[in-house]
This record gives C-alpha cells, sequence and structure tokens, in this order.
C-alpha cells in the first residue's frame, strides 16, 4: 500500500472540483471506449458540470433520484457524474430485468430517466410503468430531450439554485429476487471513503489507463473512475467484452475482478 498522501482528494462529493483539478493541471488523460474512441477528461468533466447545471434547471433538487439506462460506456459514466454533479442520488438501472427497473423506479420515485440513444423505447416503455416525467437519451431519439439540451446555457445572468445540499446525494444499487426489490444507498461519506483507499492502494499516476467493464459492482466502478480522473490517469469504460485488447488501449490497471496493476 501506498503511504502517498491524498494531496487533492475531493471533498464532499466525489465530483466536486475536479473539472478545477483538471484545468490547472498540464496532464491530458481521456476517457475512452472500447472502440478506441477517445474524449478528453477535461471536456468531459466540463460537459458534466454543464449538464448538471441543465439538470438543476429542470427542477432537480439535491437528494431526488435520477436514474440511467446505459450499458458500460462513456456515456453512462457521463450520465452518472452528471447526476452526482446536480447533488442528485444516481439510479443506474440494470438493462436485462425490466420488471424489477420499473418496480425500482416507482419505489424510489424517479422522475428523471438517463438513457443511452439505443435503448431510448426501453427508457420509455420504463417511463410508462412508472413516475418518470422525462426521459433524456444521448443523441437523437423519438419521444425524448436530447442530453445536448441540457448543455444550453439558462437566462443571461441566472445561475441555477442547486440548494442548501439538505437532500443526500450518492450512488443507489438494487438486488431484486421472486419476493422484492431491495436498495442500497452509498452515499458521499462511503464513496469518499473508497476514494481514499482506492487512491492510496493504486497509487495512479498521469502514466496509467485504467479499465473498467460490466463485471464491477457499479460503486467500485464509479469511485475508480474517479480516482483516475483526480490522479490524471485516462480511463477506457468497457462493456467487458472477452475479446476487448486491453493492452492495445494501454491499460495499466484492471477494475475486475479487483482494483490491481496488470502486466
Amino acid at each position: 500500500m501506498s503511504d502517498r498522501p491524498a494531496h487533492g482528494a475531493p471533498s464532499g462529493s466525489l465530483t466536486e472540483g475536479l473539472l478545477e483539478r483538471l484545468q490547472s493541471s498540464a496532464r491530458t488523460p481521456a476517457i475512452g471506449a472500447a472502440d478506441g474512441a477517445r474524449t478528453p477528461a477535461i471536456v468531459f468533466a466540463a460537459t458534466a458540470e454543464r449538464a448538471a447545471a441543465g439538470l438543476v434547471r429542470r427542477g432537480v433538487h439535491p437528494g431526488d433520484v435520477v436514474a440511467v439506462l446505459a450499458p458500460p460506456s462513456p456515456d453512462r459514466l457521463l450520465a452518472v457524474f452528471t447526476a452526482l454533479a446536480a447533488g442528485a442520488v444516481v439510479l443506474p438501472l440494470v438493462q436485462d430485468d425490466r420488471s424489477a427497473a420499473a418496480e425500482v423506479l416507482t419505489t424510489t420515485d424517479a422522475r428523471l430517466l438517463l438513457a443511452a440513444e439505443e435503448l431510448a423505447p426501453e427508457a420509455l416503455e420504463l417511463a410508462d410503468r412508472s413516475r418518470v416525467r422525462q426521459v433524456v437519451a444521448f443523441g437523437q431519439a423519438a419521444e425524448t430531450t436530447p442530453f445536448d439540451e441540457l448543455l444550453l446555457p439558462g437566462p443571461e445572468g441566472a445561475e441555477p439554485d442547486r440548494g442548501d445540499g439538505a437532500g443526500e446525494s450518492g450512488l443507489m444499487t438494487y438486488v431484486a429476487d421472486a419476493r422484492s426489490v431491495r436498495t442500497a444507498l452509498h452515499g458521499q461519506e462511503e464513496l469518499l471513503g473508497r476514494f481514499r483507499t482506492l487512491d492510496a492502494d493504486l497509487a495512479l499516476t498521469h502514466q496509467d489507463t485504467v479499465a473498467l467493464d460490466a463485471s464491477m459492482p457499479e460503486a467500485e466502478r464509479v469511485v475508480l473512475a474517479a480516482v483516475a480522473l483526480w490522479r490524471g490517469a485516462s480511463v477506457v469504460a468497457s462493456p467487458g467484452e472477452a475479446d476487448t485488447d486491453l493492452a492495445a488501449l494501454g491499460v495499466t490497471v484492471q477494475g475486475s475482478p479487483g482494483p490491481a496493476r496488470i502486466g
């Protein structure tokens, strides 16, 4: 375990201060997809902040539940970071169990759903089966609000009110069985505690590239991504396909079965 001090580690939430940190660094980490497409991390963080402001302008308050329906990908990571930056409780949905997804959306009173473009029809169906009032989708999907609309500026001189922080934010996961759907809230204190542990254990630098994949627990995947970006490392958001060539993507740290260096 590294005893390196966690200088510049986030406080309050995983996303707070990330954009400013990237802006003040000469490093150029990126968010990558399994197909090799890359987005500069500073663009990713700026987009999450602007989209979070858009969510707030659309009535998302601290502690509100914002659901996410997308495969493991840069879009899913962006949706999660956006909801966290808005002070919401982000609820990533398990794609292959629609009944459980509809039930957890209803029981948590989720009113907004961020969805991948290809999953927009499924997101709209889930909205019909729950209290979700608005589906925001990446790309252009019929009957949805384009994610890019969240990036539009508000009225001149107006700043979105993100509330006083009274509502608890974090990441919610759920488990379904034949009898019920049980949820667990991973609050910011828990997420930041895990951040500090992974940060010390992995001692990431700008020379690292971290692979996330579908087999990781959601909270672990999000925290690992946050650690990587804070330390100037790049991230590959992989769907966990067996034929993904991690070496070709420059991966030095693999997220599954547990975050660890490879090679």
